[in-house]
């Protein structure tokens, strides 16, 4: 893995995008519906935004937040924004007015892009619901807030918006050697991105991240095998490391493309990958899931497809299964990671087995430092014991942005990032994730993992998913209980269930309750909201105790 370890050469963004542009300029770059954008296309159009954002009075080390889809605009804006310094903070499409406030006012941004409307949601009127006062150049609610420019229909104008017309035009009258002077003041070390986190505790919180982050994904890119001639699905969104990080950059760093989707749609999927050829599939179960489980499934030619990564949750054995038999991959690697790892701390092999891919295993890809240490005393420990992830190296963030005590909480001095995982190395330097510290329960005093019996659930016949969380139980403390959702067709009872986990699992690990569904509470970047199963497995246990209580 040369190209993770050496360090001696720190490329900034722009630098990548205009060696691949130089290289291959006539490559596809960029595909969304019926537009493509060659890497010379992506070049041109991210130096003509930066003297834009010259003319706007944006300058090095200035935030500019994108509340925009998957759209090619989100990715030559940021190409644009790095090119002279200029730092993007991304607004998830799906958040409320209150949530995007929290995120634009946290963030200091001084310019923010919105798209007129997308999946049915008026960002116009949200950024009105944020900004009643707005007069195009100033608000008392974000007082940071300099200029707001809105993308979509260009023939209709909005007192207090910028078109992205005029925004693009006033870049005309910058001259080229005022970019090139801004370019030259950035370092590899100045900030590229802050993503901020889903927020499913707490408020979310600004991850700030360097230039660095593609080294990793530089990294990455070199594990996976990627080059010129592959295409990968562009569908986790832009907002998420997952999409921006994990998706485009390995496509910019190879000189393949990248094949946008604005959101997840099965169906859509599967067309894009017969007919844009699509080699790379990556994504948690559930999207492989949906795409293995659709009814029309062999009707597309899916023979394109080669490799990719799983992450996110366990993986269950039919996905392993079926995404090599009926999507034909040749390699589906498991990945762990955080966002504030630039999402990327472990990849498996493609010549792991089946049990190693299932278990979620992998290993560090070069040129930083992973430990599993005492949570308590943090310090390390040897293969075998289990303990909290620990990273140290230029994939962590710099910290998290305005939040010191935060950082503090979980980075220290000399540099590890503590990730609040559990984990165990094996002999062979392969970590396999057990949990979150937070996620660990205690029943009768015996320490219990969801992961240990969401591994054995997934092992039933029919299991399509299945999460274990803890609920209230008045001798023992605390007890298991799993939510499980079946494939179609196939039936399965509690007592089933849990006689089936008897056989594997300890008596105090197998789960008192057993409550099936067909749809999962979700963060808006597509994980299982264990904290909802918590208070619904709490609500139906205590709905179950009112009903005996009636009935004696």
């Amino acid at each position: 893995m040369g190209m993770s370890e050496d360090a001696s050469h720190r490329e900034l963004l722009s630098q990548r995008l205009d060696a691949t542009a130089a290289a291959m300029p006539d490559a596809l770059a960029i595909v969304h519906g019926d537009r493509r954008l060659t890497w010379r296309d992506v070049q041109e159009q991210s130096e003509q935004i930066a003297a834009s954002f010259l003319a706007a009075g944006v300058t090095r080390g200035d935030h500019v937040a994108l509340w925009l889809p998957n759209h090619p605009e989100w990715l030559v804006l940021w190409l644009g924004a790095a090119r002279i310094g200029a730092v993007v903070v991304p607004v998830n499409t799906r958040y409320k007015p209150a949530e995007a406030e929290y995120v634009l006012r946290k963030s200091e941004s001084t310019m923010l892009f919105v798209e007129d409307s997308f999946l049915g949601i008026d960002y116009v009127s949200a950024f009105r619901a944020i900004c009643p006062d707005w007069d195009g150049t100033s608000s008392t609610k974000l007082p940071d807030l300099r200029h707001v420019v809105r993308l979509g229909d260009s023939d209709k104008s909005i007192d207090g918006f910028g078109s992205y017309s005029a925004f693009l035009a006033a870049g005309a009258d910058v001259p080229q050697s005022d970019v090139e002077a801004a370019q030259d003041k950035v370092s590899p070390d100045d900030t590229l991105i802050i993503v901020f986190t889903s927020g499913t505790t707490g408020f979310p919180k600004g991850v700030v991240h360097t230039h660095d982050a593609l080294r990793m994904m530089t990294a990455v890119t070199a594990w996976l095998g990627l080059d010129s001639s592959d295409r990968v699905l562009g569908h986790l969104p832009l907002f998420h490391v997952a999409g921006v990080f994990s998706s485009f950059l390995p496509a910019l760093i190879a000189g393949g493309a990248l094949v946008q989707l604005d959101s997840w749609d099965a169906t859509e999927a599967l067309r894009l990958v017969q007919d844009e050829q699509i080699s790379v599939l990556s994504g948690i179960p559930t999207h492989f899931i949906d795409l293995l489980w659709h009814p029309e499934l062999s009707s597309f030619d899916t023979r394109s497809l080669r490799t990719g990564w799983i992450g996110g949750s366990a993986i269950p054995a039919e996905v392993v299964d079926g995404a090599r038999e009926k999507l034909g991959m040749k390699a589906i690697l498991p990945v762990y990671g955080m966002t504030e790892t630039t999402s990327t701390t472990t990849l498996g092999r493609p010549t792991d087995s089946k049990e190693s891919l299932l278990a979620g295993k992998g290993v560090p890809i070069g040129g930083y430092e992973v430990a599993v240490v005492d949570p308590e005393t943090r310090t390390s420990l040897d293969p075998g014991q289990e303990g909290e992830v620990a990273v140290r190296g230029y994939t962590v963030m710099k910290g998290y942005y305005h939040e010191p005590e935060a950082t503090a909480a979980v980075m220290d001095d000399a540099g590890w990032f503590y990730t609040g995982d559990l984990g165990v190395f094996d002999a062979d330097g392969y970590l396999a994730i057990t949990g979150r510290r937070s996620d660990k329960f205690i029943v009768g005093g015996n320490n219990v993992h969801p992961a240990d019996i969401e591994l054995v659930l997934l092992k039933y016949p029919g299991v399509k998913q299945a999460y274990i969380v803890a609920r209230p139980h008045r001798r023992l403390g605390e007890v298991a209980v799993a939510f499980v959702e079946m494939d179609s067709g196939i039936d399965a009872t509690a007592d089933e269930i849990k006689s089936f986990c008897s056989s594997s699992l300890a008596s105090f690990k197998v789960p008192r309750d057993v409550i099936f569904v067909d749809t999962w509470p979700m963060t808006p970047t597509g994980k299982v909201q264990r904290f909802r199963l918590r208070e619904l497995a709490a609500a139906a246990a205590e709905t179950a105790t009112e009903s005996a209580s009636s009935r004696s």
